[in-house]
């Protein structure tokens, strides 16, 4: 009908045969772009708002955290709807040209296989974003599993891109992969480890993103802020990333602080090495010195103490075991519901060690350095008190020289 309206003006100007198709054919072409291009920018303007609105009713941050991947879905969307309409107006607008229809029907076709995959894609990047973001500590592997349904759509939409511009049907397509099983297993090698080991990962709740790794093979000793389909990334402390191959989880050994930091305090397991020549059994006299001494007033008077004097040959090394240990049970950031106690290990070369063993309550990395340094403070500060020495080595206690 449209082209029959252009035909009757163009005849009413009495131009050439040639002239009258080329110009048809030009204001055909004028029309069709013009409303592609109406159908593309309103598609998209009103997408936009909509995308927005449902994402801020799930929550109020996924309007913001999700602008980049909420543009690009409005963006391949909006470009479906121009495709639809320009196939639906091929009929009416070239249908005087069998060949240029035929070509423009193919053409629109791998279109929409190309922007439906997209926006698919767009779609899943989208919604593992969102789940990032409302789940605080998310225990399914998002990242992979997208990833692996973004490498499905890509093999699906390329097989249909391929068989329409062969002119062959996909199901003959699919048939003839079976040669290339082979090189489709060593080319996607990584991607199927990576997957199976997400699977695993995932079932046995083995790493989530957040948690503490050590992976000394692979130098990573940090926070865990990505699970992808093919490979971990782990934060190190020095801010370092370290890329770990997903599937080594599952081959390789390490270790996860997780379950430190979701219980109630963090180990605390340092020694100090005891000069043993210093050790010694404590005097009558000496005791009554020790105390009338304010700082082990309180110690003296534990019943625990009172029963280990009540022995005739008692240590200045026994002493300080109970002390430390009193002084760990007095302390008010350690679990006093946690394993609790101060063991002489193996005597060496080196002395005797004396070990501490606890559970700072605060598992905050600064906070514990800071608990075990002030402990241990205190250690060598009480040793003198009963005359003992801290081994050192000889050669280290050498007097520096006077400056004139």
């Amino acid at each position: 009908m449209l082209n029959d309206v252009l035909m009757q003006l163009a005849q009413a100007v009495r131009w050439p045969e040639p002239w009258l198709e080329a110009f048809i054919l030009g204001c055909n072409i004028v029309i069709a772009t013009v409303i592609v291009a109406l159908c593309f920018y309103l598609a998209r303007g009103f997408l936009r708002p909509i995308l927005a609105r449902v994402l801020d009713k799930l929550d109020g941050r996924l309007t913001t955290e999700t602008a980049l991947e909420r543009g690009k879905l409005a963006s391949r969307v909006a470009h479906l709807l121009p495709a639809i309409v320009l196939q639906a107006l091929s009929p009416l607008l070239f249908s005087h040209y069998e060949h240029l229809s035929s070509v423009l029907a193919i053409v629109v076709l791998l279109y929409l296989y190309l922007f439906i995959g997209m926006a698919i894609a767009a779609a899943i990047s989208l919604i593992g974003k969102s789940y990032a973001h409302l789940v605080t500590n998310p225990t399914i592997p998002y990242q992979g599993i997208s990833q692996l349904l973004k490498l499905l759509t890509f093999i699906l939409f390329s097989i249909l891109i391929i068989s329409t511009t062969l002119g062959k049907s996909p199901a003959l397509l699919l048939s003839g992969l079976g040669a290339l099983t082979a090189v489709l297993l060593l080319v996607f090698k990584d991607a199927i480890l990576g997957f199976v080991a997400s699977i695993q990962i995932a079932v046995n709740n083995m790493v989530n993103v957040g948690d503490w790794i050590e992976m000394p093979k692979y130098g990573a000793d940090g926070s865990v802020i990505e699970i992808a389909l093919t490979t971990v990334k782990v934060r190190n402390w020095d801010n370092t990333i370290t890329t770990i191959p997903t599937y080594a989880l599952i081959s390789d050994s390490f270790k996860n602080w997780r379950g430190m930091q979701q219980s109630g305090g963090r180990r605390i397991k340092r020694a100090i090495n005891i000069d043993i020549n210093t050790i010694r059994f404590i005097k009558g006299d000496e005791l009554e010195q020790l105390k009338q001494r304010s700082r082990l007033q309180t110690f003296f008077e534990q019943p625990d103490v009172i029963n280990l004097l009540a022995s005739d040959d008692v240590t200045n090394i026994a002493l300080l075991r109970y002390y430390v240990r009193d002084t760990l049970r007095q302390h008010p950031d350690i679990n006093q519901n946690m394993t609790l106690m101060v063991r002489q290990l193996q005597p060496t070369e080196v002395g005797l060690p004396i070990e501490i063993y606890c559970f700072s309550a605060d598992k905050n990395w600064l906070n514990y350095e800071a608990i075990q340094a002030d402990i241990f403070d205190r250690l060598f500060a009480i040793l003198p008190v009963f005359d003992l020495a801290a081994f050192q080595r000889i050669g280290s206690r050498q007097e520096l020289p006077l400056r004139g």
